[in-house]
């Protein structure tokens, strides 16, 4: 005779083998499942960055509602300009090795000549003299020496609405300022932005920065490392006219020094040097 309570164990054992089956399998396909999504998100998110070009020297982005240039930065003695596709659009040589510096003014169209061509700003590193060429390497205007080109105050193109036309204001190292007339009365918006930018000198410095004071109700100044960290606190008196800042003994990589709620950045290089931006 058959023994049901024995079928019933049988019985009940399949069931319990069929949900454990059943569940490692649900569990399995989950985690696969988890997986997958997991790395669909993660080449949706980061899967969009790829290199495009690489430059051999240091290379800066000009754009405009319409354009997009690459021009050549630092210790030079050929200017270079590529096409946002990269291919080269211009070069020249200057007569001498000069430095383009990395600034809201460096490259543009329409601001100090009236032609299409694109202008270049040029920094003499032995008496801060600066000139401007265009693309073909025509000079354009030649400022004389004992000017800066630190940052957006020291050398600042506005829009005078009373004349309808633009003018550019250049700070000189003995602390006069000088204001000439364009010619031109078209800017676009990106030459236009008001940024709260200090001033220093000389261009480029291997010990000593000095930091114009911007009388901004403030009388410390703060440099901080690429880190977020304080690495100079250094207090002043609103009669200094400048604020002189060793940064000797910094090692080298970007800092930002910071005088209220104005900053500018400076780039500490191999031997010393630093670069204003």
């Amino acid at each position: 005779m058959k023994n049901k309570n024995s079928d019933l164990t049988v019985s009940n054992n399949s069931n319990q083998n069929l949900l454990y089956n059943f569940t490692k399998k649900f569990k399995m396909k989950k985690t696969q499942f988890a997986l997958f999504l997991m790395a669909f998100i993660s080449n949706f998110a980061f899967g969009q960055i790829t290199l495009e070009h690489s430059f051999s020297s240091g290379f800066e982005a000009y754009t405009n509602a319409n354009e997009t240039f690459y021009y050549s930065v630092g210790e030079v003695n050929e200017v270079k300009i590529y096409n946002s596709d990269y291919t080269l659009k211009n070069q020249f040589i200057l007569p001498q090795q000069m430095y383009i510096q990395s600034s809201k003014y460096t490259l543009s169209k329409n601001i100090f000549n009236l032609d299409n061509l694109l202008e270049i700003v040029v920094l003499n590193i032995n008496d801060n003299g600066i000139k401007i060429y265009n693309e073909n390497g025509l000079l354009i205007k030649d400022f004389g020496s004992g000017c800066f080109f630190g940052d957006y105050n020291s050398f600042q193109v506005f829009h005078d609405s009373t004349t309808q036309s633009n003018k550019l204001t250049i700070l000189k190292t003995d602390f006069t300022t000088v204001v000439y007339d364009l010619g031109t009365n078209a800017l676009a918006t990106k030459e236009l932005q008001n940024r709260n930018n200090l001033s220093a000198f000389p261009i480029p410095t291997n010990k000593i920065l000095n930091i114009v004071n911007p009388n901004n109700g403030n009388n410390s100044l703060q440099v901080y490392d690429e880190n977020g960290k304080i690495v100079i606190n250094k207090l002043f008196t609103n009669s200094e006219k400048t604020i002189s800042l060793d940064v000797e003994f910094l090692p080298n990589g970007l800092y930002l020094y910071k005088i209220g709620n104005f900053s500018s950045k400076f780039l500490n290089l191999i031997g010393l040097k630093s670069f204003i931006s």
